[in-house]
């Protein structure tokens, strides 16, 4: 059993690249983060599946009645949504979303589903090779998951990239969720 550090849904932890701070969605971000989702580029690279939106927003109300529900559903423990905040901007740049599947799925064991949100400027092998770094070394121990998969379309061709580059492989679709373009990685690999 994967012991975790603290429960992210009591302290939400803050996690620091070189480059990046991962911390929780604030309301404050709404104005930042609608550069990221009013990206008609960017949003066709955001995993929507399962979701109630599609991600595509194009005003400040519309940013921060997201931001609220995220908030909501953080308090619920459905999941937990991050910013990414670019140290150097001083913005955020896109979110990451991350919960642990209620049940055990065969061989996965206990599955982490990770999105990634990144403004079109930021959807590079290197940022996403660092922000996955952060997540490989902290997200394991702290969703208590054995394996982590996220979606990537084959048109996503840096983040594709960045996620072979970072151990993770194609999974065959409709093995631990019923869609396609979705990669995985053992807490072991």
């Amino acid at each position: 059993m994967i012991r975790r550090k603290e429960n992210p849904y009591k302290k939400c932890p803050i996690y620091e690249t070189n480059k990046f701070i991962l911390r929780l969605v604030e309301e404050n971000d709404a104005e930042d983060l609608l550069e990221c989702y009013s990206d008609s580029v960017a949003v066709k690279f955001f995993n929507s599946d399962n979701c109630t939106s599609n991600f595509i927003y194009k005003t400040l109300d519309e940013m921060k009645n997201c931001i609220k529900f995220w908030i909501e559903e953080y308090k619920n423990q459905y999941y937990v949504r991050f910013s990414i905040v670019d140290k150097t901007r001083g913005k955020a740049i896109g979110t990451i979303e991350m919960f642990a599947k209620d049940d055990y799925v065969g061989e996965y064991g206990k599955v982490g589903v990770l999105r990634l949100d990144l403004a079109t400027r930021y959807e590079k092998v290197e940022v996403i090779t660092e922000v996955l770094d952060i997540i490989e070394d902290n997200f394991y121990c702290d969703f208590e998951v054995e394996n982590i998969i996220t979606k990537a379309i084959p048109e996503a061709k840096e983040r594709v990239a960045a996620l072979k580059n970072c151990g993770f492989r194609e999974l065959e679709p409709n093995t631990v969720v019923s869609y396609d373009s979705y990669y995985i990685k053992s807490k072991m690999e």
